[in-house]
């Protein structure tokens, strides 16, 4: 078997958080989204969990470039913005992640993020974005709160809210429209969460890439026939992955109904994530890379995952989903800050984070 050292590792979700009380916009709120993550993080291995009062700040950006870059063989990484309206910054500041695509050129191409029914003009502010650092794409979210506490969802098929922006977005060059789905934030309904809104917005645009983020953590099934059915529908594996390390047969029982309506073909729609520095990124490379899977089954008949089938996941769907080419973005880095620095040995040696004794 290859090793990882002969993949293009390519992470579509990397954030810089900013989980400090000061930051809660709508603390009720904004405490229990910062806690699911912290207590998922106790979950990790020895080694691998860092103090909650370190979990529970504000991520530097040199953090998340030093998890994914000098302690783990990720080769390339989005960094999105967020605009999760419980937190003051949207939970990851729309300036850190355009210092990260200044601070490593060669290994990020630019995302950006949208309040879709906060703001008085989205549109607007999707063009100043644009403007400001050329993103490919745009992340949106299905609940956005007010600073009291009002809950609004978004739909991705809302003809007022949603198609006006990814007309926009066809306008402006955007190639990508990611989607937070299937993890659902505080008390919102669980509704606006599923992926059914994705398919009529896939069908109007099909200049765009829609792509499912935390697909089969919820809704895996369903989540299955969209990708089998629509070839501009994508899945991203970010919190999903973190089954590998603590319940590995359930990260299986997701990916099997993430596969099972298009079979062995559904799995050029499967794009690594971690949500790094969330968790560990090599930690999850290395328990997906070795990881034996069982024979899965689906709407065509058994079939293996296969080295093939992971080299796919790790970087090669990504490139086809977001339309770059990959020999393109691996010439790109050759020569650049990273490629002489040898792999950290420890998790979080290179980071500001303190691991838990």
């Amino acid at each position: 078997m290859a090793t990882l050292d002969d993949v293009f590792v390519v992470d579509a979700v990397t954030h810089a958080y900013n989980q400090t009380e000061e930051n809660y916009r709508v603390p009720r709120y904004a405490e229990q989204v910062a806690n699911v993550g912290a207590a998922l993080e106790a979950k990790m291995p020895d080694g691998y969990q860092r103090t909650r009062e370190d979990f529970l700040g504000d991520w530097p950006v040199e953090n998340t470039e030093n998890a994914v870059f000098r302690e783990s063989q990720t080769d390339f990484a989005v960094m999105h913005p967020q605009s999760i309206s419980v937190f003051e910054d949207g939970l990851t500041d729309e300036a850190k992640a355009r210092a990260f695509f200044e601070r490593n050129p060669t290994r990020t191409a630019a995302f950006a993020s949208i309040d879709a029914v906060g703001l008085d003009d989205p549109l607007a502010d999707l063009t100043r974005q644009v403007e400001a650092f050329d993103p490919h794409g745009v992340k949106v979210y299905p609940s956005y709160w007010e600073r009291d506490g009002t809950h609004h969802e978004f739909k991705m098929n809302d003809p007022e809210d949603a198609f006006p922006l990814w007309q926009h977005a066809v306008d402006l060059g955007l190639d990508v429209v990611a989607v937070h789905k299937a993890f659902p934030f505080a008390t919102a309904p669980m509704e606006s969460y599923k992926v059914g809104d994705v398919e009529e917005a896939a069908n109007s645009f099909p200049e765009l890439t829609f792509e499912i983020v935390h697909g089969g953590l919820t809704f895996a099934e369903e989540t299955g026939w969209q990708i089998a059915r629509h070839p501009n529908v994508y899945v991203n594996l970010e919190l999903t992955l973190t089954e590998l390390v603590t319940t590995p047969t359930s990260f299986v029982d997701s990916l099997q109904q993430l596969l099972y309506a298009g079979g062995k073909q559904a799995v050029d729609k499967i794009i690594w994530g971690t949500g790094a520095p969330h968790f560990h990124p090599q930690l999850l490379l290395e328990r997906f890379w070795n990881y034996d899977f069982p024979e899965m089954e689906s709407f065509s008949g058994p079939f293996e995952i296969t080295e093939e089938d992971k080299r796919k996941i790790l970087g090669e769907n990504f490139a086809e989903a977001h339309g770059f080419d990959l020999d393109e973005l691996e010439a790109g880095i050759e020569g650049d800050q990273y490629s002489d620095v040898e792999m950290a040995e420890e998790p979080w040696s290179t980071t500001d984070f303190e691991v838990v004794e």
